[in-house]
C-alpha cells in the first residue's frame, strides 16, 4: 500500500510540474491519467452473484402454490416397496433445468434393479440448486414408467426431482405455499410433463394407478407424482 501509494504522489508531483510548463492543462486530467501502472499492485476480481433461483423455474412452483397435501404428514415407516407396475423397465427422461437426457434400461429380465442404471437416474435426478444426489426409489421410477408407456412412450421431461433443503428454501423464501416437508425433500416425487400429451390425461393416468400421490398443476403445465399416501389434489 505505501509503494501504491508513492507511485501515486510521484505521478501527480510530474503531473502538476508539467501542468505548470503549459504542457497540459491539469484540470481536464481523467482518473485513467493518474492511475498507477497496472503491474504495480493487484486488484481482485468482482465475484460474480450467484442467483439461488432461477425466474423461469420459481414461476413453475409459485403460480400455482403447492397444496398442503404435497406434503406427507403421516410418517411413513420407510421406502415403500417398488412394484412392477406394468411398464417395460426402460425409461426415457429430458431434466429441464440440467438439460440432460436419460433413457435406460433400469429393471432386469429377472426383474431386479440395474444398480449402474439407478445410478444415473439418481445423478439426473440431483437437485438443481446444489447439484446434490440423494436414491431414488424404485417404486418412484416403476410410476414414471407406466406413464409414459401409457402414452405412446414419449419423452418424459422432468421439472423437478430431488429437492435439496437449500432449494426448498428458496423456493418458500418467496411464496408461502412452498409446501415445507414436500416428499421431493426425499426423493420420493417427481414433477412432470410430456409435450404433446395434455396435463389432465397425465393426471388421470397417474391417478388410475393408485400407486402414491398425485397433484395437478394445470396453469403450470405440470403433474406431481410421489410414493406417499394415494391422495389426490
Amino acid at each position: 500500500m505505501r509503494t501504491n501509494n508513492a507511485i501515486l504522489t510521484l505521478t501527480l508531483l510530474i503531473l502538476a510540474a508539467s501542468a505548470r510548463a503549459g504542457d497540459f492543462d491539469l484540470n481536464t486530467l481523467s482518473a485513467g491519467d493518474i492511475e498507477p501502472p497496472a503491474s504495480s499492485f493487484l486488484v481482485p476480481e468482482p465475484v460474480a452473484e450467484i442467483s439461488t433461483m432461477d425466474q423461469a423455474e420459481a414461476a413453475y412452483y409459485l403460480s400455482d402454490r403447492e397444496s398442503i397435501m404435497e406434503t406427507e404428514e403421516k410418517s411413513l415407516p420407510g421406502e415403500p416397496a417398488a412394484r412392477n407396475l406394468g411398464g417395460d423397465g426402460t425409461i426415457k427422461l429430458y431434466h429441464q433445468w440440467h438439460r440432460e437426457t436419460l433413457e435406460i434400461r433400469y429393471r432386469d429380465a429377472n426383474g431386479g434393479y440395474i444398480p449402474e442404471a439407478m445410478q444415473k437416474i439418481k445423478h439426473l435426478f440431483r437437485c438443481r440448486l446444489t447439484g446434490r444426489e440423494i436414491d431414488i426409489p424404485a417404486k418412484l421410477i416403476e410410476i414414471l414408467d407406466i406413464i409414459q408407456e401409457r402414452q405412446g412412450g414419449r419423452l418424459m421431461t422432468i421439472i423437478c426431482g430431488y429437492r435439496s433443503p437449500e432449494l426448498n428454501g428458496a423456493l418458500a423464501s418467496n411464496s408461502s405455499g412452498v409446501a415445507k416437508k414436500s416428499l421431493h425433500l426425499k426423493g420420493w416425487a417427481a414433477d412432470i410433463r410430456i409435450d404433446g400429451v395434455r396435463t389432465s390425461t397425465l393426471r388421470d393416468t397417474a391417478k388410475s394407478l393408485k400407486a402414491g400421490g398425485v397433484g395437478y398443476y394445470a396453469s403450470s403445465g405440470f403433474v406431481h407424482v410421489d410414493i406417499g399416501r394415494v391422495r389426490y389434489w
